[in-house]
C-alpha cells in the first residue's frame, strides 16, 4: 500500500477541477514536511516537522507511517522530541520559544514558552532529568523540570549555535557547536565545559550506541561519522545526501537519519540505504520557470531545480543559504531568491549564495521586472520596492497596500497584487487602476498572455481566474494548499511553454506537489 501523503492523510480529498481544465501534478505530493528530530522508541521512529508541524510515528519493520501528533493539536513545528520515562514526549518549537508536551492520555500542555529558539533536548539514562538548548547565536543550555512546577536552570551562556544533544556513558552532557564544527562536553557534577572534537562540517546531532560510542551526523557532507571517546578515532558509518538533520540508533544499534531538507528517513546499515520515507518538497514556496523549461523552486530549508519531475536540491540551509527561501525568480538569467530575514540572494547553479539586496521588510513575493532589476513585496510595510539591476539600494513604487502579499507583472506593466482587502490592479506609474474585492486575502498570483489573472485563495482552498471582463467559473476547489490546516502557503509561476491557451505551474504547500493548470 503506498504511504498516504500529508494532505490525504488527513482525510482531504482530491481537487475538484472545472469542466474543461486539467490540473496535472508535475512532481508528486510529499509524505512528510521535512524530517527533523527522530527518536527510537519500542520499534517505531517519531519524527518532527517543522515545517510540517507534527510528529510522525513510522514502523522500523513496515515503514508503516502514523499520525502521533497531528497538525492543530498541541505541537505546533516541532524540531526535537524526546519520551520520559512514563512515555510522555517532550518536544521543543524553536520558532515559539516554546518546549510543549504531550502526556501519555494524548492530551498537550506547554512546558516551557520563554526560551527562544530552543532546539534539542533529551533526558538522563533513568529518563527523569530534561535538558535543551537553544539553536542560535548565544544560545544557553537549560536543565528543565518535566512537571513544569520548578523554574529551570541554565548549565551554559553564550554557546555557538548547540543543537541536538545527549548524555553520554560518562554521564555528562554532550552536544554539538553546528557552527562551529565542533562537539563539546558538559560535565554535570563539576559545571563545566570543553570542547573535545573539532573540524567536523557542520555536525547538527549526537547520540550514542550501546558500546558507549559518540555518533554524529555531519550535516554539509552527508556523512554519519563514529567517534571512540578514549582514543578520538573516527570512522564514517553511512554517506548520505546533504542536509542530515538528526539520526536514532535502536537498542541494537540500528542507524536511522532523518534529513530536514526533503523529509527523506531511511535506516543504514552493511548494504546500504533503507529507505523509510521518501523525499519530496516541503513547500513549496515560490516558482520559476528557466529558459530551458526547467521549475527553479524556492522550497523553505533549500533551492531546488525541477527537470522532468526530478528535484535537485541546489542550495541548502545552514551551507549555502543564510535564511529560509520564501520565492525566487529568474532576473537576467539568474537564479534570485528571497530569504525570509529580509534578503535577495544570487543563487547560480554550482555557486555559493550572494547578496543582491538587504534588510527587506517581512519580504513575501520576488519578480523579475523588464529592465533587468526586480520586484518585492514588503507585506508588513505595505509596499512594493524596485532592486536595480545587479542589485543595490531598493527604491519604494507603491506604497499605501493593506497586507499585500503576492505580485505579478502582466504584459502592459501593470501589476497586480494580492492584499488582505482585494486583488489590486496598480498602473506603471503607481496609480491604482482597478480592485477586485472578491478576491481579498489571496497569495499566489499569475497573469497570462490573454490577461486573465488566476489568484490563490488558500483560506478557501480555491483557485479563482479572474478575466478582463470579470471572475471566471471557479476553476479548482480543494487545492492542497494546507491553509486551514498548517497555514502553509501557495505559490505560481506562468510556464515557459504556452501550447493551447493558458497554462501555469501551481506550488501546493499542502501537499508539496507542484501542479500544471491548464485548458484541456
Amino acid at each position: 500500500m503506498p504511504l498516504a501523503d500529508r494532505w490525504t492523510s488527513y482525510g482531504m480529498a482530491q481537487p475538484s477541477v472545472a469542466a474543461g481544465w486539467s490540473f496535472e501534478a508535475l512532481v508528486g505530493p510529499s509524505v512528510l514536511g521535512g524530517a527533523n528530530g527522530i527518536v527510537e522508541h519500542r520499534g517505531r521512529l517519531l519524527v518532527t516537522q517543522v515545517f510540517g508541524s507534527q510528529v510522525t510515528s513510522i514502523d522500523t519493520s513496515s515503514g508503516e507511517h502514523i499520525v502521533f501528533a497531528p497538525m492543530g493539536a498541541g505541537i505546533s513545528a516541532p524540531d526535537d522530541g524526546v519520551f520520559g520515562e512514563d512515555g510522555t514526549f517532550f518536544a521543543t518549537e524553536p520558532m515559539n520559544a516554546t518546549v510543549s508536551v504531550r502526556n501519555p492520555d494524548g492530551t498537550y500542555r506547554t512546558l516551557r514558552d520563554d526560551l527562544p529558539g530552543v532546539n534539542g533536548i533529551t533526558m538522563d539514562r533513568t529518563r527523569r532529568r530534561l535538558f535543551a538548548d537553544e539553536f542560535r547565536p548565544g544560545g544557553r543550555l537549560w536543565e528543565l523540570d518535566p512537571s513544569g512546577e520548578k523554574a529551570p536552570t541554565l548549565l551554559l551562556d553564550e554557546l555557538v549555535t548547540p543543537n541536538a544533544l545527549a548524555v553520554g556513558p560518562d554521564g555528562a552532557l554532550w552536544f554539538p557547536a553546528v557552527a562551529a564544527g565542533e562537539i563539546w562536553r558538559y560535565d554535570l557534577e563539576t559545571r563545566s565545559a570543553r570542547c573535545m572534537f573539532g573540524g567536523l562540517a557542520s555536525p547538527v546531532a549526537v547520540k550514542f550506541d550501546s558500546q558507549g560510542r559518540l555518533v554524529t551526523p555531519q550535516s554539509g557532507t552527508g556523512e554519519v561519522t563514529r567517534i571512540d571517546l578514549a582514543t578520538g578515532a573516527r570512522e564514517v558509518i553511512a554517506t548520505a545526501a546533504r542536509g542530515l538533520d538528526n539520526l536514532a540508533l535502536s537498542p541494537d544499534d540500528r542507524l536511522f537519519v532523518s534529513h530536514f531538507t526533503d523529509g527523506r528517513v531511511a535506516e543504514w546499515g552493511s548494504s546500504g540505504e533503507r529507505v523509510l520515507s521518501p523525499s519530496g518538497l516541503v513547500g513549496p514556496f515560490g516558482l520559476a520557470v528557466s529558459a530551458d523549461g526547467s521549475i527553479l523552486v524556492a522550497d523553505g530549508l533549500s533551492v531546488a531545480l525541477v527537470r522532468d519531475g526530478e528535484v535537485v536540491r541546489t542550495h541548502t540551509l545552514l551551507h549555502d543559504l543564510p535564511t529560509l527561501a520564501v520565492d525566487v525568480a529568474i532576473v537576467s538569467g539568474q537564479p534570485w531568491v528571497l530569504g525570509a530575514s529580509g534578503q535577495v540572494l544570487r543563487c547560480a547553479v554550482g555557486s555559493p549564495a550572494t547578496v543582491v539586496a538587504g534588510r527587506l521588510v517581512s519580504p513575501t513575493s520576488l519578480v523579475a521586472d523588464r529592465d533587468g532589476g526586480a520586484l518585492v513585496v514588503e507585506k508588513s510595510a505595505g509596499r512594493v520596492v524596485r532592486i536595480p539591476p545587479g542589485g543595490g539600494e531598493v527604491v519604494a513604487i507603491v506604497s499605501g497596500l493593506h497586507r499585500p502579499h503576492g505580485l505579478a507583472l502582466a504584459a502592459d506593466g501593470a501589476m497586480w497584487i494580492t492584499t488582505a482587502e482585494a486583488l489590486v490592479c496598480v498602473q506603471p506609474g503607481g496609480a491604482v487602476r482597478s480592485t477586485v474585492a472578491s478576491l481579498a486575502g489571496g497569495q499566489g498570483v499569475a497573469v497570462g498572455g490573454d490577461g486573465s489573472v488566476l489568484v490563490a485563495l488558500p483560506d478557501q482552498r480555491r483557485l479563482v481566474l479572474h478575466r478582463p471582463g470579470g471572475i471566471d467559473a471557479v476553476t479548482v476547489e480543494g487545492v492542497p494548499v494546507g491553509a486551514a490546516v498548517s497555514g502553509a502557503v501557495i505559490a505560481f509561476a506562468r510556464s515557459a511553454v504556452v501550447a493551447a491557451g493558458e497554462d501555469w505551474l501551481v506550488g501546493c504547500g499542502g501537499d508539496g506537489s507542484i501542479r500544471r493548470l491548464c485548458r484541456r
